[in-house]
């Protein structure tokens, strides 16, 4: 439209001007020199509209200069329980696992992510992660929002699906609300970081993704109470070094810790925990080892008539009991095998495992077994895995060891599906 305008007044002028070149007469020098004078400023008014378009475009290039991205995922599960009578009977079932949006941006020296799931088949939706944060120099980062705790192998101890036990007891991809501090120099790699709370700022909500204290026991399973307890006022602190091998491949060890306050909501008094890990990650070809062994302890200020041996975790809108005080050890190892075959562009095998020994006599030990695969194919990655445990949550279990069902060893065939966009 605006093309068409202004050449629709472009022709005018030019008609105009043609008139009073030919008729001489009928206008004075003085006149000539007006009507020169407001084609000029036609002309200057046509100029600007046509270049406030492309100003528009200039802009709309930039922020896509600025790194902005968004991405996403959708998940469906099948799982096959050997414990449960009905799930035998039907088969298994099939479920809508995950559905979850993603948003990544740098500015400059600024940068965020954020990250929000549903889970339609636990019936709740969360964020998973959220934080901005600053490149102080070439070496040095700031993050503060919800964001990744820097404890034992990051950002997994584990390749399967399911994860190790370590997860479950909080210590595994957890994500807490405060600042981080991220130094990489050479083969050094160190965070320090403090977290005002858990992610979600209400310990009463055991919708969330990560694995926290929880100060009730809504959902729960069997050994789990409701205390009162939430996390607070926790810090975190890791270090690691990275051995290069040439050829033969890298290794990284290092060191985390990790202390924090535990506020009871109806004794008002403040408790404590801590967790220490040691770790190994070895990159040697195609294969990958993890070894990790972490050490935990709550010591929570109870009301009277609470057993201060167990702690009541929660997420996936479920909560649990837990061993207040225990040792973790996890040795992993996977193999990644590129191929060929149609879409498929490589498989990935891994057996992973944990033991978890708790403190207390009165508890037995807890295990987990995870034999699976990895199949990658373009967007799309498929888990296949065979989990076996023993006193494991989710696991037809229970990690306080409460009930006749928590004994003997049980089988999951869990496979899930995502497509990753």
């Amino acid at each position: 439209m605006l093309e068409k305008t202004a050449t629709f007044i472009s022709i005018a002028m030019i008609f105009m001007v043609a008139l009073i070149l030919s008729a001489p007469v009928m206008a004075s020098e003085t006149e000539l020199e007006s009507l020169r004078q407001q084609i000029e400023d036609l002309e200057k008014r046509l100029t600007e509209q046509e270049t406030r378009p492309r100003v528009a475009a200039e802009e709309y290039v930039s922020e896509e200069e600025r790194g902005i991205s968004f991405g996403g995922a959708f998940r469906v599960n099948y799982s096959y329980l050997d414990w449960d009578d009905g799930d035998d009977e039907r088969g298994g079932d099939f479920a809508f696992d995950t559905f979850r949006l993603n948003m990544d941006g740098t500015l400059g020296d600024f940068l965020f992510s954020a990250e929000y799931r549903f889970y339609p088949q636990y019936d709740f939706h969360t964020p998973h992660h959220g934080w901005f944060g600053y490149n102080f120099t070439e070496n040095l980062q700031g993050q503060i929002g919800i964001q990744q705790a820097p404890f034992g192998i990051q950002p997994y101890a584990s390749h399967n699906y399911w994860f190790s036990g370590a997860y479950y007891v909080g210590l595994e991809d957890d994500y807490d609300l405060g600042v981080k501090a991220l130094y990489e120099r050479g083969p050094w790699d160190l965070a320090l970081a403090f977290y005002k709370n858990a992610e979600l700022g209400d310990s009463g909500n055991a919708g969330r993704y990560s694995v926290d204290v929880i100060s009730n026991a809504d959902g729960g399973y069997a050994g789990a109470q409701a205390a009162g307890n939430e996390e607070t006022n926790q810090v975190n602190a890791r270090v690691a070094y990275t051995f290069d091998h040439g050829d033969l491949g890298n290794t990284e060890v290092g060191l985390s810790g990790q202390w924090g306050q535990l506020y009871n909501n109806t004794t008002t008094d403040k408790g404590d925990h801590w967790a220490g890990a040691v770790h190994l990650v070895g990159n040697y070809g195609q294969w990958n080892l993890q070894l990790e062994y972490a050490k935990y302890e709550y010591d929570p200020e109870n009301p009277s008539g609470f057993d201060d041996d167990i702690i009541t975790m929660g997420a996936y809108s479920f909560s649990w009991g837990v061993p207040a005080e225990a040792g973790i050890g996890i040795a992993n190892l996977s193999y990644n095998l590129p191929v060929n075959w149609g879409p498929i562009d490589s498989l990935t095998f891994y057996s992973d495992n944990t033991v978890i020994e708790p403190d207390e006599d009165r508890f037995d030990a807890i295990w987990q077994n995870v034999v699976g695969m990895m199949v990658a194919s373009g967007p799309i990655y498929t888990y296949i895995d065979v989990i076996s445990a023993e006193d494991m949550i989710f696991m037809g279990g229970d990690m306080v060891g409460d009930t006749d069902a928590s004994h003997g060893r049980n089988t999951r065939l869990n496979i899930n599906f995502g497509y990753y966009f």
